[in-house]
């Protein structure tokens, strides 16, 4: 993941698969699971900032619970708080 501070005061997320690792319906399939972690988080981040998150996985590798564990790990890594109780659970 990149990121700078938010110039604007708004969070903006870019979730990026690369073209190499799947087809298509799997680059739609990561955007899908990755945009709710993320913009759940939102209320919960102190400075806003833009990122690009960068999915390196293979098509056979993903699951929508390694994708949930990796979000948390950078929400941990951003000193962002937790979302609330459900949030992440709703893939």
């Amino acid at each position: 993941m990149r990121w700078i501070d938010s110039p604007d005061g708004f969070c903006r997320f870019c979730f990026l698969a690369k073209k190499k690792n799947g087809n298509a319906v799997y680059r739609n399939r990561c955007r899908r699971l990755l945009r709710p972690l993320f913009y759940n988080m939102v209320p919960n981040i102190q400075k806003p900032v833009w990122a690009m998150i960068i999915v390196n996985d293979k098509a056979d590798e993903v699951t929508s619970e390694r994708f949930r564990e990796t979000a948390e790990k950078i929400f941990k890594k951003m000193e962002w708080t937790h979302a609330p109780e459900g949030k992440l659970e709703a893939l």
